[in-house]
């Protein structure tokens, strides 16, 4: 396999740590930027306002060095010069520890709200990039102003944004009426694992695919109904928002369906359908109508995914004899195989960015995740036997991927930049899968 490439560009032990980092991605020169991001001043010095103060910090430099786009320099570096409270800023002194940007904030109470200043600036120039100020009546919400703040940060600078954005997840319970009967509840929270909330409840809910459609979002998903009856069944289900009741898309108990994918434009669906010992792939409205079948093959097609612009579609065959990736256009025609250096290659997902797919292959019985590109078919690995991990998804700027790692004992989420670096853990509790990353 081919692994990444990471070239660091000043080998002094003393500064090797905060110096610029570059690597390459199939070709694909790309470059970390290093920000210094001293403490924000604070102007009301309260306990509630310190909390806010602190979270606010905090959240701020993760976004940061979460986006991939950035090496966060170090408290201890940016100690070695004056604070920038403490008069003019002098550019000078941050050019002298590397810091290519500066961001500077200030925290305060101002007519019964939480205000958050907000400076950012090039230092070779010393020229003002951003000058935003925040407002919020409750200290709660520090977290999401911080969030908002990484993104202004990121869109100014790159273009992009993810700090604001969400994970939807299935997660395993017990059930409270049969304690012995497990349930899987679809869940959200925030990217960084923070205020979890439920979206379904009491039964078995799995495989969610999302997208943004407007100012909410779209999710599809594969529910088993009646469970632990003779009367179960299989099914795929529609919320056209988060708040709005399910609607049934497919429900039929002599075909069962599962592995939901919403068109990027919010349309269609896509899901295989197990009929009679053979699954394939089929397409419909999200109103029921023109259900199409897209493979015809006795092998099992199944996991579909869509092409960022909706024009392709990534999916699973085993009609080769193992399970390998396939590529087919919209309407099932033009199909071909993509993967065929390990003999067992499942759950593709398009990167909306570049022109690169994740996917897992197995290994003595355990998975790990690859990136692929899909114009040259090269391919390097982004996590390496820590046990088994699964189900990646891309995040919405296409720089992180979200999977799920057995690691610890249990299912639990976990996060990594493109380039195999920055490993996280998000989730602690239950059993966590199926993750989706939506804006």
């Amino acid at each position: 396999m081919r692994r990444l490439f990471i070239l660091i560009l000043c080998c002094i032990p003393a500064m090797a740590q905060e110096k610029e980092v570059e690597f390459t991605l199939f070709g694909e020169k790309v470059s970390r930027l290093n920000i210094a991001v001293p403490d924000f001043k604070l102007a009301t010095p309260t306990p509630s306002y310190r909390e806010a103060w602190k979270t606010i910090n905090e959240v701020l430099r993760a976004d940061l060095r979460n986006s991939g786009y950035f090496k966060v320099l170090s408290q201890e570096r940016m100690r070695l010069i004056r604070d920038p409270h403490d008069g003019p800023l002098n550019f000078a002194d941050w050019g002298s520890i590397e810091a290519q940007h500066l961001v500077v904030g200030s925290v305060r109470e101002k007519d019964g709200e939480m205000r958050i200043e907000v400076r950012l600036f090039e230092v070779a120039s010393g020229q003002s990039i951003v000058a935003q100020a925040y407002r919020t009546g409750n200290l709660k919400l520090a977290r999401k102003m911080a969030h908002r703040v990484a993104d202004d940060i990121l869109t100014h600078l790159r273009n992009s944004k993810f700090a604001t954005s969400k994970i939807i997840f299935s997660k395993e319970s017990a059930s409270k009426l049969d304690p012995t009967k497990r349930l899987k509840e679809l869940h959200i929270m925030d990217y960084d694992g923070y205020n979890p909330l439920p979206i379904t409840r009491g039964g078995i809910a799995v495989s969610p695919s999302a997208i943004r459609k407007g100012n909410d979002t779209m999710m599809a998903y594969a529910v088993y109904e009646n469970a632990y009856t003779f009367n179960a069944t299989y099914g795929i289900f529609l919320k056209p928002t988060l708040q709005s009741r399910p609607q049934p898309l497919f429900n039929e108990q002599d075909r069962r369906a599962s592995a939901p994918a919403l068109s990027p434009d919010g349309k269609k669906v896509a899901f295989s359908i197990a009929d009679q010992g053979n699954v394939d792939i089929f397409v419909m409205g999200l109103n029921g109508s023109d259900l199409l079948r897209l493979t015809h093959h006795p092998g099992v097609d199944t996991n579909p995914s869509w092409a960022p612009g909706g024009r392709s579609i990534l999916f699973t065959s085993d009609r080769t004899g193992t399970p390998q990736i396939y590529r087919m256009d919209a309407d099932g025609l033009n199909r071909s195989r993509i993967t065929q250096q390990n003999p067992y290659n499942d759950g593709a997902v398009w990167n909306p960015r570049f022109d690169y797919m994740a996917y897992v292959s197995r290994f003595d019985s355990k998975f790990d995740i690859f990136i692929m590109d899909m114009q040259t078919r090269r391919n390097y690995r982004v996590t390496s036997q820590q046990g088994s991990n699964e189900d990646p998804c891309w995040s919405p700027d296409g720089e992180q991927l979200v999977f799920t790692s057995d690691r610890s004992g249990q299912w639990q989420l976990y996060a990594v930049n493109r380039d195999g670096t920055n490993l996280r853990q998000i989730t602690n509790t239950g059993n966590c899968r199926h993750p989706v990353w939506v804006p």
